[in-house]
Order: C-alpha cells, then sequence, then structure tokens
C-alpha cells in the first residue's frame, strides 16, 4: 500500500497535495524561516536548489535558483514553470568547482543513505564559491515521540526511508567546516526541521569551530 502511495507521489500535484495534508502550516512557517535565512545570506548571484522537487521553495522569498532533481518529472515541472532545472544526482552535481554563490537543500538528506548523504554534503560544499554559503534545510525526529504523536507517526510514514535524530543528521556534515544549527518547528501538527549553515572560507585548508547548536525559541510551537 505505501510503496503505490509512494508512487503516486512522483506525479508533481499529488506530491504539492501531500505537503498539504500532512505539512499544515509549512507554507507560512517554513517560509517565514526561509525569508529570515535568506534575508541574512542573499540570493543574488547563481544559487542551487539540490533536490528542488517540481517547485523551488525558494521561489516563496523571491529566489530565483537553479534546481536539480533526481526525478525527471520534477525537473520537468521545475522547468514548465519558467525557471532552468536538470535531472541529476546530488553525489555528482553536474557543475563545475565554486560554481554558485549559494547551494541550498530543502528537505533532500533523508531520503539518502548516510554514505551519499554526505557524499551530496561534500558535492555542495565543491560547487560552492569560496566565501559563499551553503544551506541545508532537514527534517529530523522529535526528540520525545510521546510528546509529538502526530509528527512521530508522520515522520514514519514519510517515503524518505532515513528518517534521523537531531545528532544523526548534524554527524553527516563535514569536518572542519564552521555550521550553525537551529531546530525549529515548521508546521501546525508540530514536524521539526533543522537549518544548518555554512560559509565556505575564502582560503583553502581553513578549520572550522564546532557546531553551534540551538533552537529557535520563535519558531518553537508545541503540539
Amino acid at each position: 500500500m505505501l510503496t503505490f502511495l509512494y508512487k503516486l507521489l512522483e506525479h508533481p500535484l499529488c506530491y504539492r497535495l501531500s505537503q498539504l495534508v500532512f505539512a499544515p502550516g509549512a507554507d507560512s512557517l517554513l517560509t517565514k524561516q526561509l525569508r529570515k535565512t535568506a534575508q541574512t545570506l542573499g540570493l543574488s548571484g547563481p544559487v542551487l536548489d539540490v533536490g528542488c522537487g517540481p517547485a523551488s521553495w525558494l521561489w516563496k522569498v523571491s529566489g530565483h535558483p537553479v534546481g536539480l532533481d533526481l526525478s525527471f518529472s520534477y525537473s520537468l515541472a521545475f522547468k514548465e514553470s519558467g525557471e532552468i532545472a536538470l535531472t541529476g544526482s546530488a553525489t555528482a552535481l553536474p557543475f563545475a568547482n565554486n560554481s554558485f554563490v549559494g547551494v541550498w537543500s530543502i528537505g533532500l538528506l533523508h531520503h539518502l543513505p548516510e554514505k551519499a548523504a554526505r557524499q551530496a554534503m561534500q558535492e555542495m560544499l565543491r560547487v560552492c564559491q569560496k566565501g559563499g554559503y551553503v544551506a541545508v534545510f532537514d527534517a529530523v525526529l522529535p526528540v520525545a515521540p510521546w510528546q509529538r504523536p502526530v509528527a512521530y507517526l508522520v515522520r514514519k510514514l514519510d517515503r524518505g526511508r532515513f528518517m534521523r535524530k537531531q545528532a544523526e543528521l548534524v554527524s553527516l556534515l563535514p569536518e572542519r567546516t564552521d555550521w550553525e544549527i537551529n531546530r525549529f518547528t515548521y508546521t501546525l501538527n508540530g514536524l521539526e526541521m533543522l537549518c544548518c549553515l555554512c560559509r565556505k572560507p575564502m582560503v583553502d585548508g581553513v578549520q572550522g569551530k564546532i557546531c553551534e547548536q540551538k533552537n529557535d525559541a520563535s519558531f518553537s510551537l508545541e503540539v
């Protein structure tokens, strides 16, 4: 049954409907967080959205990234909206080194096993320009499932087979890079994400600091 439902989600319209049903309020709450992040980092210059889906979340904050998705139907829907998109893998980005000022990934990593997720992170840093940034947003499991039972159930039903706890997701971030980690709630049913931000050093070989982790109280919504 779940296999059939997951297959339906390959259709862009079904995918959008599933977001409305299983992630109520995301249009407002996640967009608010993305706008806040985009204002800090900027969206000028060439920007990439890795795992863009049929429509980029960055469109909601006036961004116009190049999209990349493994699904041909998703990248086609993206292009039909008048934007640039390629069909390809996050583990082997079809771009030269230092191609983008900003590299975004929103909701991708929980679809990738550990080795592929680590490789995708390295690829994002590779195509990011020196002095640019990588912004990774991804879903995490509730800290205490009994406190957010609906969110826990939705996470377990997610077609992404590699839903992780916060520590597990943070462990995928490349070493020797300086990451700022922020956990926030982005739906009315209590789904949570990590926002992981990294500025790529201007000089090669510069070692970053230990990840700074925090909860953003302004985006916490207890359910």
